[in-house]
């Protein structure tokens, strides 16, 4: 049998995951610009991969470029939160009922697997942790099967990416521990509708945690009307 095709990391691929990882621990705030030459003499690299690493990450949501203050760290607002999170409360939510409907036996062990991930990922760092929770996430939705919903929430990362940088310290908890197995198990048991309402749940845990978070950081950003529609 011809063994698949693997491409090897390349230089850029290492300055991208090292950027990626230091961008999830919150290595650097909100706002903060990034600038190219520092970069390179972070990293002890030239621009090229620097400049491959930095638009593969505008690409993903962590970093934004502004037109008089160049690349920086994305800065998401109360706003950006309350559109994503409507929008990835429904997508997960209808992702978690297909995956009970249609996951078929390997689809199941690799979930189980991604969970025990997530779970031993609470003794490493911040970062690894936000890497667990999205891989579980991207599991679910590709068993759902749909691939019209896996592009939609594909697209929606892009904005909740950064937004789970503000709540990093919160994957590894143990309300979010249980949420996740409620999520697992109920999949694992094809019971629709059961998955579908742990994921809303564990969604909603996380909007409600943003809106704390923002209230923290600048009170007047979350209205009062934002802050009535969380359950």
């Amino acid at each position: 049998m011809t063994r698949p095709i693997v491409r090897a990391p390349t230089v850029a691929d290492e300055v991208y995951r090292r950027l990626r990882h230091e961008l999830l621990l919150g290595s650097w705030p909100p706002g903060t610009r990034l600038r190219e030459v520092e970069l390179t003499e972070r990293f002890e690299v030239s621009r090229t991969p620097v400049r491959e690493a930095v638009g593969r990450l505008l690409h993903e949501g962590l970093l934004e470029s502004r037109l008089t203050q160049g690349v920086q760290v994305r800065e998401p607002t109360w706003q950006d939160a309350l559109d994503a999170y409507e929008v990835r409360e429904d997508l997960e939510a209808k992702a978690a009922r297909l995956a009970a409907e249609r996951g078929d036996d390997r689809d199941k062990e690799t979930l189980m697997a991604v969970l025990q991930a997530v779970e031993a990922s609470a003794s490493e760092d911040e970062a690894v942790q936000v890497e667990a929770d999205l891989e579980f996430h991207q599991q679910v939705a590709a068993m759902s099967s749909n691939a019209a919903l896996i592009r939609a929430l594909e697209t929606i990362s892009g904005h909740v990416t950064p937004l789970k940088v503000l709540t990093r310290d919160q994957n590894a908890n143990e309300v979010t521990t249980k949420q996740h197995r409620a999520v697992a198990q109920a999949i694992l048991a094809g019971d629709a509708d059961q998955a579908e309402q742990a994921m809303r749940e564990h969604v909603g845990y996380f909007r409600t945690l943003l809106i704390d978070r923002f209230q923290q950081r600048a009170p007047d950003s979350v209205t009062a009307d934002a802050t009535a529609a969380v359950p």
